[in-house]
């Protein structure tokens, strides 16, 4: 557990996104807060940060999250977060605090040790544990997913973004998680996804939106980002782990988020592998 505010470097400086906002949404062990057309996720899960998120320990985060409430006003200034409501102002010091990177980059991508997650993700059974419903239409649009040098990438988007139950719909979850998979190549498919993935604002829940427009611009959860590091340095002891730790994720995105991974590094074994 980290003993101090952590921050991913997408929300810095603090005041990028606009200086007034409001309380978006409140749940058990976080919140999010709405700047401008920006969400920010202030959380305390274990070892885990958002992209658009901060980390707060338990103890500064017990003494400000009862009287966060939803609607409420708040201020950011570029050394505290300051909260309004009918009975307080309540403020969180971020004066101190560590900057973490969760930014990926295309990388050279090991045959191997692709085969080999591969393998990990089928094992898994993650097809029996998706949260969207799988009839002929999803069927087509998987098919799809898996031949992207052919792909209908207007069709699939439309199709998958906010198809699904949940803050973010499975179809958001498995396409972030492709698109994530597809970025880490040097293939020119993936720009012609993104062009089409930024369409569908509107379309989805305010929250997904936020992974959505993170995952554009380069930037994954802090689960995601373990397992891309160990992706990166072929570190394949590490890959059953991350995968366990990203399908904990939510009632279903982190089954969701495999399941995409697993269809991008399917279609990059396809493309990239086929001919040797």
């Amino acid at each position: 557990m980290w003993n101090k505010i952590v921050i991913s470097d997408y929300l810095l400086p603090l005041t990028k996104f606009g200086t007034i906002g409001f309380v978006h949404s409140v749940f058990e062990h976080s919140f999010n807060l709405k700047v401008g057309e920006q969400l920010i996720n202030v959380a305390n899960y274990n070892e885990y940060l958002s992209c658009f998120g901060l980390f707060v320990p338990i103890d500064s985060f017990a003494k400000i999250k009862p009287y966060i409430k939803q609607g409420d006003h708040i201020k950011i200034k570029s050394d505290r977060i300051v909260f309004y409501n009918l009975a307080e102002i309540k403020i969180l010091n971020l004066s101190d605090y560590e900057v973490v990177s969760l930014k990926v980059t295309a990388t050279q991508l090991e045959k191997e040790s692709l085969h080999f997650l591969q393998q990990l993700l089928v094992a898994a059974n993650l097809k029996e544990k998706i949260g969207i419903e799988q009839d002929a239409k999803f069927v087509a649009i998987k098919e799809q997913l898996l031949h992207p040098e052919t792909a209908d990438w207007a069709s699939i988007t439309q199709f998958l973004i906010g198809r699904g139950k949940g803050l973010t719909p499975s179809g958001d979850d498995i396409l972030v998680a492709y698109t994530f998979i597809l970025g880490l190549s040097h293939i020119d498919y993936i720009k012609a996804l993104v062009a089409e993935l930024i369409k569908q604002k509107g379309n989805t829940t305010d929250i997904s939106w936020a992974y959505i427009e993170s995952c554009v611009a380069g930037y994954v959860n802090s689960l995601i980002y373990q397992f891309y590091m160990d992706l990166k340095e072929n570190k394949t002891e590490k890959f059953e782990n991350d995968i366990q730790q990203i399908m904990k994720v939510g009632h279903t995105s982190g089954k969701d988020m495999c399941y995409g991974i697993y269809l991008g590094i399917k279609a990059l074994l396809t493309l990239n592998f086929e001919k040797e």
